[in-house]
Order: C-alpha cells, then sequence, then structure tokens
C-alpha cells in the first residue's frame, strides 16, 4: 500500500517542461539559442541621404548634424492633440543620435535641431546596405506613416 516505493515521474515532467521553456526563452532572447537577428543598421550605416517620395528628404551625417528639407510634421501650435500635416520642416542646423536598442529591432533615430525641435525617436527597418527611416508625420495612423528610404 501506499506510493513509497514509487517515482513520482509525472510530477517531475510537469515541473521539467515549464522550467525547459523558460530556459529556452532566456536563450533565445540573448541570443545564445535560435537563429541569430538579421543584419540591422548599425549608426554608421544609417549615414546617407533619404527621401520620402513626398518631397521631404533627410540627410545623415558621420558627425552627428543632419538637414532636413520638406519633412512633414504635426502642426499642433498651442492646441493639444491637433494634427493638422500643413507643417514642413526645415532645418540645416539640427543632430542626430542613433540609439541602439535589445532586441536590435527596436533601433532608432532621434532628430534634435534650432529650427524643428526635438522629434520623437524614428523606427529603424531595413538591411545595413538599404536602411529605411520611419516616422509619422502626425497621430500614429496607417496615413500619417512616412518611411525615408536611402538614396
Amino acid at each position: 500500500m501506499g506510493s513509497r516505493g514509487r517515482k513520482p515521474w509525472a510530477l517531475w515532467a510537469a515541473l521539467a517542461l515549464p522550467a525547459a521553456a523558460t530556459i529556452a526563452g532566456i536563450g533565445t532572447y540573448a541570443g545564445a539559442l535560435g537563429p541569430e537577428d538579421p543584419p540591422r543598421p548599425s549608426r554608421a550605416d544609417m549615414v546617407g541621404y533619404y527621401y520620402n517620395g513626398l518631397g521631404g528628404s533627410l540627410t545623415l551625417r558621420s558627425d552627428g548634424t543632419a538637414e532636413l528639407s520638406g519633412i512633414e510634421r504635426p502642426d499642433d501650435g498651442n492646441a493639444v492633440g491637433s494634427y493638422s500635416l500643413g507643417k514642413r520642416c526645415d532645418d540645416r542646423n539640427a543632430r542626430w543620435t542613433f540609439e541602439e536598442a535589445r532586441p536590435r529591432w527596436d533601433d532608432t533615430v532621434t532628430l534634435d535641431g534650432p529650427d524643428c525641435g526635438l522629434w520623437m525617436p524614428w523606427d529603424i527597418e531595413g538591411a545595413p546596405e538599404a536602411p529605411e527611416i520611419i516616422y509619422y508625420a502626425g497621430d500614429p495612423s496607417p496615413g500619417t506613416r512616412r518611411v525615408l528610404t536611402r538614396r
């Protein structure tokens, strides 16, 4: 009678499965297990001239300076929540920073300039040889999504 001589295999299996899944998840996130992240653009890859197909362009230079021309920006003026796309930003004296994140697909570019002010971080997509910069010219909706492609 009793279970004194029996081994609790079901209990060990029930505990081992979540533990193995946790270890595999941590290993994958850390890059030790699973496929590598696809190559992503680095700061050096981001340097160049970008165009959005709507008359806007952006030049990122290796010294951290940037030039914006005709980039749409929400013109909220003094009204909170107003997203008129009538404002175009032209700034020849802007600065840019590259923010590397973990996981790598969250890397961003932030622009700051005397004429256009500080921009929200812009997302980086694409491969090192063909990076793209994604930003929104208003509230985050498909109609305001802009893609700057390097030329």
